[in-house]
């Protein structure tokens, strides 16, 4: 009786996404309205799809003591967005669901499937939005997203949520959402944008409920809201400025600021350096302890062969405590597929390439490769307390379809490898003993985007 009652748990959000999906698109039923109905643009320039995804991720345990995380998921979000009411008031949501394929209930947690390893479906966006020419409103259920880069670069990979609030969207079937309040907006002949809000509660990656800031990010305590803001400003084509502020209630502040800057050589030819500086210190009822840290990066990237861009960056974290990003993948350049944020007393350093085969006959095929080195860890404020060295390798493999590819254009496949070791003194549960351990994460995402109209 369980095992069945797991198959229909898995089974049955598929059932719902495809019954939804098989609904007369709102372009046939404005046809079928009167003349005047159909010339309102809140139903006339409606818009609608469905981004179908399927994702597979295995991370084993450090020498496979333990079980393994795995899983394979299978669906993807129906989204709308109705068009304006005199070009001010609009209406949107998504809604998010995974069938479960494969997922043994003794697996680790993944992010793809409910924590029993069964499928799930939840109204993840559901939002009303007042637009005032180049600046708009949004509130309700939303799926924040605040990246801005340079144009012509290559590596945006670190820019796609663009603050420490956002999607966070790296294996998991669905991103995360927060029920907000968010402001955006841009002028100076769009050189300069900003963005703000609070938002008071949140859904997990694989979450089906919205709950507060502490608990959908597994953090202790109790925490009603973050209140957050930022700016990014283009000085010109080849310097960009931004930063931001975000302070969540009982939890932890953080204000960070980066500097990107593009030497130009010529027909997409370039140069990049860029520097950053995070911030983080705890606050309110403190309940992830009293510290304060920094985090200090510096990235360069090259592109002086079309197909050869190699990069690499170097970071420091202070000692007070671990870099923490709950909210979003952020925006910093020192993450990798096992390994993110830096712990108390990191010094970082990676380096790789991406190779672009669009170049060389293959369109939309690229792969990409680098090796990190984690030293110096310890836990929080006390440096006599080692954490073991960290080192790993890191690969991407990915293939968007081209044009030419008819109804799969635009779509993404990518197999992601990692392998990752701990070697050296590492202290836990009282005592100091020396790690010699490895783990391994391979992953595979396919996304098809859709439009009904």
């Amino acid at each position: 009786m369980r095992k069945s009652h797991r198959v229909g748990r898995g089974i049955a959000p598929l059932i719902a996404g495809a019954a939804l999906a098989a609904l007369p698109p709102a372009g046939a039923l404005a046809q079928s309205a009167s003349s005047d109905l159909a010339g309102n643009d809140f139903i006339a320039k409606a818009k609608a799809g469905f981004t179908l995804r399927s994702s597979t991720f295995v991370r084993t345990q450090f020498n496979e003591v333990g079980p393994a995380a795995e899983a394979w998921g299978l669906g993807g979000w129906l989204w709308g967005e109705t068009g304006e009411i005199g070009n001010l008031f609009s209406l949107g949501g998504s809604y998010y669901f995974v069938g479960a394929l494969y997922g043994p209930k003794d697996s680790g947690n993944t992010s793809l499937l409910e924590p029993d390893q069964s499928g799930y479906g939840v109204l993840g966006e559901a939002w009303a939005r007042l637009r005032f020419g180049d600046h708009s409103l949004i509130a309700g259920r939303q799926a924040l997203a605040h990246g801005w880069s340079l144009d012509g670069i290559y590596r945006t990979a670190n820019r796609f949520d663009g603050a420490f609030i956002g999607k966070r969207d790296i294996r998991g079937m669905n991103p995360l959402n927060f029920e907000s309040a968010n402001v955006a907006g841009r002028f100076a002949d769009d050189t300069v944008r900003y963005y703000g809000g609070y938002a008071w509660q949140m859904r997990k990656l694989n979450g089906t409920v919205f709950e507060s800031l502490a608990s959908g990010a597994s953090l202790p305590g109790d925490s009603d809201g973050m209140v957050y803001g930022g700016a990014q400003w283009k000085i010109n084509k080849d310097m960009m400025l931004q930063g931001g502020y975000h302070s969540v209630q009982n939890e932890l502040d953080i204000a960070w600021g980066d500097f990107d800057y593009v030497h130009r050589l010529g027909d997409n030819r370039y140069l990049r350096f860029d520097s950053q500086y995070i911030h983080q210190s705890s606050t309110g009822k403190a309940y992830l302890g009293n510290f304060s840290t920094y985090n200090a990066a510096l990235y360069a990237e090259a592109r002086w062969w079309p197909w050869f861009i190699p990069y690499g960056a170097i970071g420091m974290n202070g000692d007070g405590e671990e870099l923490r990003a709950p909210y979003s993948i952020g925006p910093s350049y020192l993450v990798q597929r096992i390994g993110e944020n830096a712990k108390a007393g990191e010094r970082t350093w990676i380096l790789g390439s991406t190779f672009d085969f669009s170049s060389l006959g293959a369109p939309g095929l690229s792969f990409d490769l680098n090796y990190g080195s984690r030293t110096g860890r310890h836990l929080a404020g006390d440096s006599s307390k080692p954490l073991a060295d960290w080192t790993e390798w890191a690969t991407d493999l990915v293939y968007v379809f081209p044009k030419e590819t008819g109804w799969l254009a635009t779509s993404r496949l990518r197999l992601r490898l990692a392998y990752a070791w701990q070697k050296g003194d590492n202290y836990s549960s009282g005592v100091t003993t020396w790690l010699d351990q490895k783990q391994t994460d391979a992953r595979i995402d396919l996304q098809i985007p859709f439009r009904f109209l």
